[in-house]
């Protein structure tokens, strides 16, 4: 028997894969007024709890956590919650709650993780479902770039993280296709990331008309820092703890508004230039991105021909 939406606020997913600059997209609508923005709760849980057993990231993770003082530390922060004991249940009742005083309940996560462990039905009930969608190649070269740059996390040496595993716009596309299929979601939006950073004004707009809530100019802008992750975002404490040294959301905590690419990368286009850049990075990521682009690029390619665009 279907449960029925519960009444109260609106509540959006936005559903990424990841580099597609979605940890951007939430600080955006987080200057929504009476919003609670959610930063990836799903991958959070996967990650920290001991409740839930990620094949790829928890044992990781935790032990990361560990290393940056473990529960004595968690136990300091006043902000989020502790994600040690959490499960999906939990969180799915949390989502489903009346959030009484807020309009609006926006949840940004990457659909990998609730359909690569075949989590379909923690899926809460009352969301829209939103889709952001960026080039794959694009979303390698953001990840070659990250990974020569930041410490490289050892789940990248995890035997579990095999090419078939890491399908990011394959599972956007199968939770799309899904949304639509149950009836959880009968127009799914689809924004491309690169057209919205071509046209934020009007790009924004359109996607706000589209989930039903007042397009203001003031989400063109935002404050640079990363206060809405340690202070306003609902994440776990662990995320807080151990998110400067990962070193993942940098671009997303100095930006202060979309911005257009100063090179686009033209679709379905190789470069020697990117060959150059996995030379750079270590053996075991740069075997996990090899053949990524060609695997992805069909899916994408569905969610593109779909996607939002600005009537003429």
């Amino acid at each position: 028997m279907a449960r029925e939406a519960p009444a109260g606020p609106l509540k959006v997913f936005l559903w990424a894969s990841p580099r597609t600059v979605s940890t951007s997209f939430l600080k955006c609508m987080t200057y929504v007024p009476d919003t609670v923005a959610w930063h990836e709760p799903y991958l959070q849980i996967g990650k920290f709890s001991y409740q839930v057993e990620d094949p790829i990231f928890s044992k990781t993770y935790r032990e990361f956590a560990e290393k940056h003082g473990g529960a004595s530390e968690v136990a300091k922060i006043e902000s989020g919650y502790d994600a040690s004991d959490k499960d999906f249940d939990w969180l799915n009742e949390q989502l489903e709650g009346d959030f009484p005083g807020k309009k609006m309940v926006f949840v940004k996560d990457f659909a990998s993780s609730i359909l690569s462990e075949s989590r379909h039905d923690k899926i809460p009930m009352g969301f829209r479902h939103t889709f952001l969608i960026r080039n794959p190649r694009k979303g390698v070269k953001s990840m070659i770039k990250l990974f020569t740059k930041a410490q490289i996390p050892e789940f990248l040496k995890n035997p579990n993280l095999t090419p078939d595993k890491i399908r990011p716009v394959r599972h956007l596309n199968e939770l799309w296709k899904y949304v639509k299929a149950e009836g959880l979601e009968p127009r799914p939006v689809i924004v491309d990331i690169d057209e919205l950073m071509e046209n934020p004004k009007e790009m924004l707009e359109a996607y706000c008309k589209e989930i039903g809530i007042p397009f203001t100019e003031d989400l063109l802008t935002w404050p640079a820092g990363d206060d809405v992750m340690t202070e306003i975002w609902m994440v776990p404490k662990q995320t807080i703890l151990t998110f400067r040294t990962e070193n993942m959301h940098e671009g997303t905590f100095t930006s202060t508004g979309f911005h257009a690419a100063k090179a686009p990368t033209p679709i379905g286009d190789s470069s020697s230039a990117e060959e150059e850049l996995m030379n750079q990075i270590p053996p075991d990521a740069s075997q996990m991105l090899k053949g990524m682009v060609d695997r992805e690029f069909p899916y994408y390619e569905e969610l593109y021909a779909e996607r939002l665009t600005l009537k003429k």
